[in-house]
């Protein structure tokens, strides 16, 4: 399959709004954070939180509303992990800049998502697989928000010794390390399946 067979189905869906403006929120969402560091004004939590939480329902309801309303097409389901590895990299790397997110964190984050999309490729130019995302991609992106959020607003609570903010970073290494390790398993299935 070619890049262009993408465009082959209708390009505007409900479903593909939401992905594009899940796009678009993203830098928005940085330029809140760097705004809140620059001046020292709480006032831009309020915005930088409403952007995380549609960011998130738009990553919810993209997939959710283009089956309920069979609008499923091959740009929707290109953009949608796009959109998920965009807006995902951009607020991290505001958090780690303005926001203390720590960056081993981040670059985990960097690395997994360059090496599934540069396998995601292989596979789909030279063998024609289209590998479909698996639950730990949406577990990241929830704990992401997650800890983005008690980032975003500092939360410094601590239990058992363990603090909001290290428990929500243990979600994100969690789920990115067996997320990495289910596309290990099925890229190298896919690919022995090819070739057999």
């Amino acid at each position: 399959m070619k890049i262009r067979d993408i465009f082959q189905d209708k390009i505007i869906t409900f479903s593909n709004i939401l992905t594009v403006l899940r796009i678009i929120a993203a830098p928005f969402l940085g330029y809140y954070i760097y705004k809140e560091y620059q001046t020292r004004n709480s006032a831009y939590l309020k915005y930088e939180i409403v952007l995380v939480a549609l960011i998130v329902m738009s990553d919810f309801l993209d997939g959710f509303l283009a089956r309920m309303m069979n609008q499923v097409t091959k740009l929707g389901q290109f953009l949608d992990p796009v959109a998920d590895k965009f807006a995902g990299l951009i607020a991290l790397t505001f958090l780690v800049l303005f926001k203390g997110f720590p960056l081993w964190v981040y670059l985990l984050a960097l690395i997994r998502e360059v090496l599934a999309v540069i396998a995601g490729i292989i596979l789909y130019s030279k063998m024609n697989i289209e590998v479909k995302p698996n639950i730990f991609g949406k577990l990241c992106a929830v704990s992401l928000a997650v800890s983005g959020t008690v980032y975003i607003l500092s939360l410094d609570y601590a239990w058992l010794g363990i603090s909001l903010k290290q428990f929500s970073l243990l979600l994100v290494v969690l789920f990115y390390i067996l997320g990495g390790i289910l596309y290990v398993k099925t890229y190298v299935r896919y690919y022995l399946e090819q070739k057999a």
